[in-house]
């Protein structure tokens, strides 16, 4: 207050603030130091160590995180590595699969061809049995009719050596190629 007081008595046109004054510079740098030792003491301290306990915990969060991101790209890599295998397997067991039933269609299609033709030899057999059937039938129907017929050409009765030398004479005559054809035909 003195200092204002002295510039506005003197008449001296200065500004008191500008004026430099020893005691006021000493308070003013004490006052500082001990601002600045508590502010050092009780704020900057532990704001600085907060801040190094977050930097600390940040940079463990990233640690953390690369390891796990290590650790995931590890599993994702045996991941797709089981999932090649599985699929190469699945490929496998389906060409296989394809490859057995494309054995069992051609043993299917071998068994029945040879069943097939088992059959058709059977029937040829049966046919072959029913024309010589059909054969000795017409024989005996033939030997019958020319009996029957020289019979009554000669009007008479034959005695049996007679009778069937006629019958082995008729038959011989017959032209049975013509009638197995006529057979065949039909």
């Amino acid at each position: 207050m003195n200092v204002l007081i002295a510039s506005s008595e003197g008449g001296d046109s200065g500004n008191a603030l500008l004026a430099v004054s020893p005691g006021l510079m000493i308070w003013t740098v004490v006052t500082f130091l001990l601002a600045l030792y508590f502010l050092n003491k009780y704020a900057f301290g532990p704001i600085q160590k907060a801040l190094d306990a977050r930097r600390d915990a940040i940079r463990a969060s990233v640690d953390e995180a690369e390891q796990l991101k290590s650790a995931a790209d590890k599993v994702l890599a045996e991941y797709r590595e089981q999932l090649a295998a599985a699929r190469s397997e699945a490929d496998g067991i389906v060409e296989r699969a394809r490859r057995t039933g494309d054995e069992l269609t051609a043993r299917v299609k071998e068994e029945s061809e040879k069943i097939r033709q088992e059959q058709l030899a059977q029937t040829q057999q049966q046919v072959t049995a029913e024309v010589e059937k059909a054969m000795g039938d017409l024989r005996s129907a033939v030997a019958e009719m020319t009996v029957t017929a020289a019979e009554k050409v000669l009007r008479g009765s034959l005695d049996q050596a007679q009778h069937k030398q006629l019958i082995e004479q008729a038959v011989e005559d017959l032209d049975f190629a013509k009638l197995e054809k006529v057979g065949a035909g039909s």
